[in-house]
């Protein structure tokens, strides 16, 4: 299909022309370029393009220097912390990489009933989740009141402490109507993840049914937030088109949403292609571990106000890195995650697995160990209203870092007290201590107040 079918904000003819530079940039343009994204300014293709070039190690190591400071400057030092739940292996596409694919015969298929929806959301707030992304095939009728049925159920589970206070949904387009039904139920971010904006390689990857229709995909944000959601979210598979193409993709894409809804992409989620059961297809476009951390890196000090969301299935040290690297929110293990927990056995059909443990603290415990890094279950900003250009307004006046840390820091404490195993929570204590030290007065005064609600008993406490 020729590119002037495209919207006109993904520009492909302006991208080729962006990737045809073959120079790495001088010392003196890498400085601008940090510099302008330091300053919190969103850079262009061309400038993401030049960061791409980079060769050298010391300025490599300058590039992941500069997008943890961008970090530090709109979120502060904390990763917030949520779990993948997937409800439903049905799906009517055939996307050549994925073990949801309609001709897949090497898998059980799966609908969660509401009393495993409510189990496994026990599970989770037993480990202290307090943020769930529902994930599910897509099928042709979107199956959207089955989801919606699935965020009331999980957001009236109590096991006697703790709740769900967060559930974003990942889902295929929707019309107008079909989102106003997750709007009822009181969704937070619908995550619309293109996964390869390079058209060759999405038509390769998408055979056939709903996933697809690239063109539908594409206008799919544009038309959840004309119909009043608030916040979408955008996501890429690493590996399945040229990762240069599709990270200054993104970059327009964000850029739009800013330019024409003044919300932006509330997230961007960079996860690599996984090998899948009953899929032989390998990913035409391998990315490496540094060329991952390059991808988090520039995503980063390109569109500055993002969450950037990584995920524990990458090797531990590679998302401990990707912490390092301008990473703000973290996928753990969850229960009902396939692509973790599935094995095939000769003859028998892949189980859709129900009831496994998840391993958040041994996550939040690595995070203690090696990133020295706060995680963060807060929940404040859904709970305040605070979304679409109201939270982008407040992130861009960074008057989101100094609610962020004390925030975070009630939140965690509220984890270590009632979830935490001895040792994660010892750890714990003392990294809080440590970022008390670090905050100005005013900060650091909120925050303290907070604690001491929360270890009289208090949930659920932020400013």
């Amino acid at each position: 299909m020729p590119t002037d079918t495209l919207p006109p904000w993904l520009d492909a003819r302006a991208i080729d022309n962006a990737l045809s530079r073959e120079k790495a940039p001088d010392s003196a343009e890498l400085t601008d370029i940090l510099d302008k994204s330091l300053a919190l300014e969103p850079l262009s293709i061309q400038e993401a393009a030049a960061l791409m070039r980079v060769c050298e190690s010391e300025d490599l190591a300058r590039l992941l220097a500069a997008a943890d400071q961008v970090k530090q400057k709109v979120y502060g030092d904390r990763i917030v912390l949520s779990a993948p739940l997937h409800i439903s292996n049905h799906c009517g596409s055939e996307c050549v990489y994925c073990a949801n694919r309609r001709g897949n015969t090497t898998v059980a298929r799966k609908y969660m009933t509401p009393p495993e929806m409510r189990e496994a959301g026990r599970k989770l707030i037993r480990q202290g989740h307090k943020r769930v992304i529902l994930v599910s095939g897509q099928l042709p009728n979107a199956d959207v009141e089955y989801l919606a049925e699935a965020v009331s159920v999980l957001y009236t589970v109590f096991d006697g402490l703790g709740e769900i206070r967060r559930i974003n949904v990942s889902v295929g387009p929707l019309q107008p109507e079909e989102y106003a039904v997750l709007q009822s139920v009181d969704v937070g971010t619908v995550l619309i993840y293109q996964d390869t904006y390079h058209e060759q390689s999405y038509r390769a990857a998408h055979l056939s049914g709903p996933k697809s229709d690239y063109q539908t995909r594409l206008k799919a944000a544009d038309t959840a937030l004309q119909s009043g959601v608030t916040d979408t979210g955008l996501g890429l598979l690493l590996g399945l088109g040229p990762w240069q193409y599709d990270l200054l993709a993104v970059m327009l894409h964000a850029a739009h949403l800013t330019r024409v809804y003044d919300a932006g992409s509330r997230t961007v989620s960079m996860h690599r292609l996984r090998p899948a059961p009953g899929s032989s297809f390998a990913a035409p476009y391998p990315v490496s571990d540094g060329e991952y951390l390059r991808c988090v890196a520039i995503m980063r000090l390109a569109v500055p106000y993002t969450g950037i969301v990584l995920t524990t299935k990458e090797p531990a040290g590679l998302w401990r890195d990707g912490c390092n690297a301008g990473c703000s929110q973290l996928l753990t293990g969850s229960v009902a995650n396939p692509y973790e927990s599935w094995t095939e056995a000769p003859g028998e059909k892949v189980p859709f697995p129900i009831g496994e443990d998840c391993h958040l603290d041994e996550v939040v415990r690595f995070l203690l160990e090696e990133a020295r890094h706060l995680p963060s279950f807060c929940t404040a900003c859904p709970r305040l209203g605070r979304s679409g250009s109201e939270f982008l307004s407040m992130v861009q006046e960074c008057g989101m870092k100094s609610q962020c840390g004390p925030n975070s820091i009630a939140s965690f404490m509220e984890f270590l007290l009632n979830y935490a195993t001895p040792y994660t929570r010892q750890l714990g204590e003392k990294l809080i201590a440590e970022k008390l030290d670090g905050l100005p007065e005013q900060e650091r005064g909120a925050a303290e107040r907070l604690l001491q609600k929360v270890r009289s008993g208090r949930m659920d406490e932020f400013i």
